[in-house]
């Protein structure tokens, strides 16, 4: 990919019916996406994880470089969404310092011990949102009663869920989708997430399902530093995964041209 990407037109809202969003961890990915045709950035770190807090850097260049809305996730680590005082005053800082670093929205979870919203943080972060738009993340599926966990979440003035129906991915969990977009009453958007694919974005979009998010990303392997036995971390150094212009834009062809 060239080193300069021509902006993308912003397309927040040109849709009237279904939208693509797609999950990002680099600033090459969050290039593939956009001109693969996605029509909103979830921007994180370490997706490998599930997704964790960006830096600010990262933010600023990509908003530099494309021109459709990005959404920061904001999550301090990887594991449970039960979090501690200390970490909460983490949540709360990073939403102030990303939402004032320019993020178009952003995007949280949380839950407590008993695997219910977590709804005195979640009221913190709307208040420290400053208006932003909010999706709660997929901390949703892990929650003890789905439909008392949605009307949580519109009480509390979240724009959008993403969820995979309390299941492993979306197409498993899709009668579940289907279950919160009815009890919803267009109060908060539902949009589904975990698996979503070229070759299966067709089984929600007969479902009548309007937004989707995906990765998209593809493995890409290098071949440096072999035999010595040194490591980063405990992934493989040699593995980088990134997002498939290619994939978003057959998924974008599938729910735009879908009838």
């Amino acid at each position: 990919m060239s080193s300069v990407v021509p902006l993308i037109p912003n397309k927040e809202g040109s849709r009237t019916t279904q939208m693509l969003e797609v999950c990002v961890d680099s600033v090459e990915s969050a290039e593939a996406a956009a001109t693969g045709g996605a029509d909103r950035i979830e921007l994180c770190s370490s997706l490998v994880q599930g997704g964790l807090t960006p830096s600010v850097g990262l933010l600023e260049v990509v908003k530099k470089r494309i021109n459709i809305p990005v959404y920061c996730m904001v999550r301090p680590r990887g594991g449970p969404m039960v979090y501690s005082e200390a970490e909460k005053e983490v949540i709360l800082r990073d939403a102030t310092v990303l939402r004032d670093a320019g993020a178009d929205g952003l995007v949280f979870g949380a839950l407590t011990a008993e695997s219910r919203i977590d709804k005195e943080l979640a009221s913190r972060f709307i208040k420290v949102s400053c208006g932003l738009p909010c999706t709660y993340h997929r901390a949703f599926d892990l929650v003890e009663d789905p439909l008392i966990a949605l009307q949580d979440v519109i009480n509390l003035g979240f724009s959008r869920i993403l969820t995979s129906g309390c299941r492993a991915n979306a197409i498993e969990g899709v009668e579940m989708i289907m279950h919160l977009i009815e009890h919803s009453k267009s109060e908060i958007i539902i949009m589904a997430g975990a698996g979503i694919k070229s070759t299966n974005v067709e089984k929600l979009l007969q479902k009548g399902i309007k937004e989707f998010h995906a990765s998209a990303k593809i493995c890409r392997k290098f071949a440096y530093g072999q035999g010595s036995g040194a490591k980063m971390g405990s992934g493989d150094d040699n593995e980088l995964w990134v997002t498939s212009e290619e994939e978003v834009a057959a998924i974008n062809k599938c729910i735009v041209g879908y009838k």
